[in-house]
């Protein structure tokens, strides 16, 4: 399997429930698709003006195609994909510029997926599976970010993922099948 036509299946297995656009430059940074849920739940009693409790959670997802003339996938190419995530989306997509998210953000996940009908270097694959970024707003009262990321490479079959993004494998496995 190509890597675009795995993107056009991610596209499909997201489209129900994303708000999905097809690219996206951020940072330098072009990617192929970006998508964004949100939900926010709330408990009241009788009427909605007498609420209980509000949250709201989000996440933000980046694709990128990785094609085999860039080369292979190498830790540093892998370091300028994910900066612009830490650096832009965190401070403008989760918190909206401000110092903290809004009043009642629960949780945010931005995850960064890299298909590749290429070779990734295992350099590049054991520093995704290490790799973390998330914080913590005003002890969690804000609410927290984790930043999940996963890389394919439909050439070898194989998903790897960071801690977060783990639960993802099983479904990327499933579409490549």
């Amino acid at each position: 399997m190509q890597a675009d036509s795995f993107v056009e299946k991610l596209k499909q297995f997201y489209t129900s429930t994303f708000d999905l656009e097809d690219g996206l430059l951020l940072g330098g940074q072009a990617y192929d698709v970006y998508g964004h849920f949100n939900v926010d739940n709330s408990r009241y009693v009788l009427v909605k003006k007498a609420k209980l409790w509000e949250a709201n959670s989000q996440e933000h997802l980046f694709i990128r195609s990785w094609k085999k003339e860039e080369g292979p996938l190498t830790v540093e190419k892998l370091q300028e994909l994910i900066r612009p995530l830490e650096e832009i989306a965190e401070p403008q997509y989760v918190r909206g510029g401000e110092k903290y998210p809004p009043k009642n953000h629960m949780y945010s996940f931005l995850t960064l997926v890299i298909v590749t009908d290429g070779e990734i270097e295992d350099e590049t694959i054991r520093f995704a599976k290490k790799y973390k970024f998330g914080k913590t707003y005003l002890f969690n009262f804000r609410g927290y970010l984790e930043t999940r990321l996963v890389l394919v490479s439909t050439r070898d079959n194989l998903v790897t993922t960071n801690q977060q993004g783990k639960e993802l494998k099983k479904a990327y496995l499933k579409l490549m099948a």
